[in-house]
């Protein structure tokens, strides 16, 4: 009885606690919709939850019987290092995430194609994130996207958009706003519930909808290929400027499964073993895998898939090129937790 008393009390205290901190540190609706700002700073209540989460870890553990939480910050900083022996050849589990990577070899109407695919679970939103080469934003930064896999300790990664290769688009990335010029193409947005939408960037910026609904990410390339679970293939008005949506290439594409459940893609091309394929052949194949949403990212020699800091993937045309971002999936469990 003792026990149980001690127990409702500090709950009662924990609450009384957050309570407090929203309405002392909530910023006003005028910060909020500050569009110049770091949208990190306009989502200072997530901050404050994610904070209070961290602090109750080790009560919620020991006193509450409750699972532990483990969050990373929203910011570049480097995720925790995955624990190797948690790694097989195609596979990575621990309390925080699990990855399951395979191949196939896909027959489609005219052609046999080589699939590379993972299915990703995480355990909260800040495990899916974004990374630039050089570690900062700039218009002539560059490098391989094993070696930034390999500096942010992803336990899967794949390219992202290749955003200094134009000046357009809007490019929200760790929740930082670095660009908001639209040029017509479908864009896709992640919140900070790690959930997927997609819309033309004129209509984002011109709705606020990147500062109202909490957008942490966001990739400019497109088109969207698969909407309601159902794919999306057209014959013009691609609205992206994917690499010859008509034409065999070798493509990478994210989809969104479920709640915290996605499903990463790359398609070998360019070679006589895998030619390559459409976008809208990409499509199929996204939807034919169940995702609710999809999205098509940078293509060609970017399409590139890492995995325990190894290429998955065969990137066409001699190999990796550089590039300046990647999107992947980390690991929260700090190593001084490993079992």
């Amino acid at each position: 009885m003792k026990n149980n008393t001690i127990k409702n009390a500090l709950l009662i205290l924990l609450l009384c606690i957050f309570s407090i901190s929203a309405v002392i540190l909530l910023p006003s609706a005028d910060k909020m919709m500050n569009a110049d700002e770091s949208l990190a700073s306009k989502n200072l209540s997530e901050d404050i939850k994610t904070s209070v989460l961290s602090i109750n870890d080790k009560v919620n553990a020991e006193v509450f019987n409750l699972p532990k939480v483990y969050t990373l910050p929203m910011d570049f900083s480097t995720a925790p290092k995955p624990n190797p022996a948690n790694y097989t050849e195609d596979t990575y589990q621990d309390d925080t995430i699990s990855v399951k990577c395979w191949r196939e070899r896909i027959n489609l109407s005219n052609k046999t194609i080589t699939a590379n695919f993972a299915d990703v679970t995480i355990a909260h939103p800040t495990q899916l994130r974004t990374a630039f080469a050089g570690g900062s934003y700039g218009t002539a930064k560059r490098t391989h996207a094993s070696k930034m896999a390999a500096a942010n300790n992803a336990v899967i990664a794949i390219n992202a958009d290749f955003y200094n290769c134009r000046t357009e688009g809007i490019i929200i990335r760790q929740g930082t706003l670095y660009r908001k010029k639209a040029f017509g193409v479908d864009t896709l947005f992640i919140d900070s519930n790690g959930d997927f939408s997609i819309m033309r960037d004129f209509e984002a910026i011109n709705t606020g909808y990147f500062k109202k609904n909490k957008i942490y990410q966001s990739i400019a390339f497109g088109p969207v290929i698969v909407m309601d679970g159902k794919a999306i293939k057209k014959k013009e008005g691609f609205n992206s400027i994917a690499c010859g949506p008509r034409a065999n290439n070798p493509r990478t594409s994210i989809g969104q499964l479920g709640k915290l459940h996605y499903l990463i893609c790359t398609i070998d091309g360019r070679s006589d073993v895998s030619i390559g394929v459409t976008t809208n052949e990409l499509a199929d194949i996204m939807a034919d895998k169940k995702c609710i949403i999809a999205y098509n990212l940078d293509g060609g020699q970017s399409s590139t898939m890492v995995f325990n800091n190894k290429l998955y993937n065969v990137v066409s045309d001699g190999g990796e090129r550089t590039m300046s971002d990647i999107l992947y999936f980390a690991s929260a469990v700090p190593e001084s937790e490993w079992n």
